[in-house]
């Protein structure tokens, strides 16, 4: 059976007012066109700031749009806002209103999508202990999507959070940096009896392949920029680039770091300011 080609990208922060971002972005577009992958997944963080400028929203919609393949998103914390977590300004919390606009400008905020013998089901991590009425109805609606598949089925998880990392790892790190731990424990529930076979996620700006517990967790980095060491850790590799992955029945996918032609390595705070990054 020939393989699907999947494209991953995270982390674009497009806006306006970030010429850098569109820069690598352009670069990206190029490589989508020279090597035609059957479907482009966005992991999260589209816009630089779509929390609170919908107009940032939009323009991350158009460059989507410029994509000559089919794409999937999912929404992250500088769309919609963050989960709620001890210390976080309301001023940056997801809320009702945050989400509805993503789904009316970008689109399904989880959805599900079957891929050459592979079933991927992709949520809106920024609902986690949200407490809002959208986070039961995903929670309804993962349950029934995991409870319809055989027990063989290769499942694939996708989540603008990272899901978990080593132990030394969630206990060192801030509480936004992964899923929050009730959504987490809730997840392996879920999962007893639908084992995950790969979890993909962004956000951490880090590109990483980490196997814990018989699950693949693949991190994809930002097309955007680094976060410096000083303010985030060397968890896996920090360069700017997207994941192709190929999905084939029967077999697990062996992801490939690409760096388009064109794609500058940048760092927040040296290369480019960032006042709206945490």
């Amino acid at each position: 059976m020939t393989a699907t080609r999947v494209l991953l990208v995270s982390d674009t922060h497009l806006s306006p007012a970030a010429p850098e971002a569109e820069a690598n972005w352009d670069a990206v577009l190029r490589y989508v066109g020279a090597n035609a992958p059957d479907v482009v997944i966005h992991l999260g963080d589209l816009s630089r700031d779509g929390t609170h400028d919908a107009g940032d929203l939009r323009y991350g919609r158009r460059q989507l749009d410029r994509l000559p393949v089919p794409w999937h998103a999912v929404p992250g914390n500088h769309d919609i806002g963050d989960n709620p977590w001890p210390g976080a300004s309301a001023d940056w919390t997801v809320d009702a209103g945050r989400c509805q606009r993503w789904l009316d400008i970008v689109g399904a905020d989880h959805w599900s999508l079957t891929l050459n013998g592979w079933t991927l089901l992709a949520i809106n991590a920024q609902l986690a202990g949200s407490g809002l009425e959208a986070e039961a109805g995903q929670w309804s609606w993962l349950g029934e999507q995991l409870s319809g598949l055989s027990e063989n089925r290769r499942v694939a998880l996708i989540t603008h959070k990272p899901v978990t990392a080593t132990d030394t790892e969630l206990a060192g790190s801030p509480a936004h940096r992964f899923l929050a731990w009730s959504a987490r424990d809730r997840l392996r529930g879920l999962h007893r009896q639908t084992p995950l076979t790969l979890v993909m996620s962004g956000h951490v700006h880090q590109y990483r392949l980490l196997r814990l517990d018989g699950t693949d967790h693949l991190w994809v980095p930002s097309t955007w920029a680094v976060l410096p060491d000083q303010a985030q850790p060397i968890l896996g590799m920090k360069r700017c680039g997207i994941v192709s992955l190929d999905l084939a029945s029967g077999t697990s996918p062996e992801p490939v770091l690409v760096e388009p032609d064109g794609i500058a390595q940048l760092t927040v705070g040296t290369d480019i300011p960032d006042p709206y990054h945490r």
